[in-house]
């Protein structure tokens, strides 16, 4: 008996040990690129009408941000379930890598350039400014894709 609790005991310190030298580079692999994620909560009965605003703010920012090679993807993921008492819809925007959110005034100004081109300052503070009473942010973060090795 004495030595089955013996080797149950060794055979858990080696099974801990692997889980502690668990490492990155050797065992997995953080992307480059980063997912910005900002979690929404869209007020009952009004995700329509947050997503016309959306779709000529935000997702027209996306698509300049792509064609200037600020962003790889853009995505937006509602729930299935829009009762949900925290967020219920996701912003999601997939950069090549963390310097390109580095400050540049050359990026942003050519930016604000080519967004004022397709949305003029006054309308997009027009589309914004009921957004208060259509949504709440829940919260933002960003996160890099592990590959396992």
């Amino acid at each position: 008996m004495r030595k089955s609790m013996l080797a149950a005991a060794v055979l858990g310190l080696a099974a801990s040990a692997s889980v502690f030298s668990f490492e990155i580079y050797t065992d997995y692999t953080p992307s480059t690129e980063i997912w910005n994620v900002t979690f929404v909560r869209v007020n009952p009965n009004r995700l329509d009408d947050y997503l016309a605003g959306l779709k000529q703010t935000w997702v027209n920012s996306c698509e300049i941000q792509k064609k200037m090679g600020m962003a790889l993807e853009c995505f937006v993921y509602a729930s299935d379930t829009m009762a949900n008492t925290d967020f219920n819809l996701l912003l999601v925007t997939k950069i090549p890598n963390a310097g390109i959110t580095d400050p540049n005034k050359a990026r942003y100004d050519a930016f604000m350039a080519e967004l004022r081109l397709q949305l003029a300052e006054d309308k997009e503070n027009k589309l914004v400014e009921g957004y208060d009473e259509l949504r709440k942010f829940f919260g933002e973060q960003n996160f890099r894709r592990l590959t396992f090795k």
